[in-house]
């Protein structure tokens, strides 16, 4: 009721039916809708006219159950090991600290577990004296892909050993075999 609503009556058996606008689902124009614009457009005003990229972390499905149990600690992991892999490649090849706005999504397409980071990212950065420096403009991607999936692999692993968590040493095994994508 303190959100609001409204009533509609049916006209033939005038069964009344009460709507309160609290579904607060970020795709539903009446309840979330237009935060979810204002949020884009708050987003929008801090970009600076550079070229960006969209980058995706991913956690493998075998840490799907770790996730419902220690989300905190995955999470955490993930938006750490993430940044770390992109911090570290902007250093590297193109020297520069980046910058980066990422957002959590824990579900996919098919609204099934699917924990993952949507990342934009800038294509270039800020030298060590202050100036902003310009990456590559004629790649494809960021980075390699191949090389920021194993270092992304490796720093995430590292992220959640260092959480102490009680995933069996089956699992990290898994994890190591598994050729991962970003």
């Amino acid at each position: 009721k303190a959100l609001g609503g409204h009533i509609d009556q049916c006209t033939c058996c005038k069964k009344i039916h009460v709507s309160y606008n609290s579904c607060r689902n970020r795709h539903c124009p009446t309840c979330q809708g237009h935060k979810r614009e204002q949020w884009i457009q708050a987003r929008e005003t801090e970009l600076l006219n550079v070229p960006y990229f969209h980058v995706v972390f991913t956690i493998p499905h075998e840490l799907n159950r770790f996730c419902l149990l220690y989300g905190k600690e995955i999470y955490k992991a993930l938006f750490r090991s993430a940044w770390h892999t992109i911090k570290q490649f902007s250093k590297t090849e193109i020297k520069v600290i980046p910058g980066m706005i990422a957002v959590l999504h824990t579900w996919g397409q098919n609204l099934s577990l699917h924990p993952h980071l949507h990342c934009i990212v800038p294509n270039g950065g800020v030298t060590e004296s202050g100036y902003w420096k310009q990456g590559k403009q004629d790649k494809k991607f960021l980075f390699s892909v191949k090389a920021m999936s194993k270092m992304y692999r490796a720093k995430f692993i590292s992220e959640i050993r260092k959480e102490q968590l009680p995933i069996p040493k089956q699992t990290y095994d898994k994890l190591f075999k598994k050729n991962w994508v970003v």
